[in-house]
């Protein structure tokens, strides 16, 4: 785990070792190890998104359902997670991003296995993972895939990854610049994630996407684009960029109707009230 002077990850990172000392102390790694044995097979995520993309010739949409984030702490809501992600599976998400950290994304694995019994569409894991013990609690709970930073797990990124893999998880690859992208690709990463926000400052750099989604070969990674997306005229451009798939999540959030905000990202012409 890289963590650089002054990184304001810190107190999330702190909390969350915190967390998982917790857990191992409830259930060991080799408890955990034995139910995931008996999960159900995974669905799919990275087949999934290429599978929407093709069919719309459009970036897919991943919508993220979370209470709140380290990026905007004026954003904080209670979220209907099993109403919700079924609007968002009605509406044509290609998949679900579910926040399981509590401190920074105020989630939980309970909000996840409660996603997963609502809807039929692969869900991402979204947690700041810096232990192997966290990529077998997501399978558990019924998670296809998991986010791995290359910025934070530098060059253990390739034993996550073949982890994440060995139990039937896809692995989006989170990444934020040209070096991040080399060490991705160095490490077998197949379904990378340009992200424009800095993980260790949280700020977001305009242009990041468009400057590395090009230095992504499309014959060795499926692109993913994410930081500050809200429209769909985000889409066309990230799609003219290279991206394949993109994840939204605090514009729909912070939104009365989130599921409304979806079907503007993905163009869906709605009835007017009473028509």
């Amino acid at each position: 785990m890289i963590l650089p002077e002054g990184s304001r990850l810190k107190p999330f990172i702190a909390q969350r070792l915190d967390q998982i000392a917790k857990a191992k102390a409830r259930r060991s790694l080799g408890q955990i190890q034995g139910k995931v044995g008996d999960m159900p097979r995974t669905l799919g995520f990275h087949g999934a998104l290429a599978a929407a993309y093709k069919t719309a010739g459009a970036p897919a949409v991943i919508a993220e359902l979370k209470g709140g984030s380290p990026f905007d702490p004026s954003f904080r809501t209670m979220v209907p997670y099993k109403p919700l992600a079924e609007d968002f599976e009605a509406v044509g998400a290609a998949a679900l991003s579910v926040a399981v950290e509590r401190q920074a994304f105020r989630g939980s694995y309970s909000d996840l296995a409660t996603v997963r019994g609502a809807v039929g569409i692969p869900l991402l894991a979204r947690d700041i993972i810096f232990d192997i013990y966290q990529i077998l609690e997501a399978r558990l709970s019924g998670a296809d895939a998991v986010v791995l930073s290359a910025a934070l797990l530098g060059p253990e990124l390739a034993e996550f990854r073949e982890r994440s893999a060995s139990i039937a998880m896809d692995a989006l690859v989170e990444v934020h610049t040209p070096e991040e992208v080399e060490a991705a690709l160095a490490a077998g990463a197949d379904l990378l994630c340009v992200t424009g926000r800095d993980l260790h400052t949280f700020e977001l750099t305009p242009g990041t996407c468009e400057a590395l989604l090009p230095l992504i070969p499309p014959e060795k990674a499926f692109a993913v684009a994410e930081g500050g997306l809200s429209t769909a005229q985000d889409r066309d451009r990230l799609g003219a960029a290279g991206a394949k798939a993109m994840l939204v999540g605090t514009v729909m959030m912070k939104d009365a109707d989130p599921a409304g905000v979806l079907e503007q990202i993905l163009g869906i012409e709605t009835l007017a009230e009473g028509a």
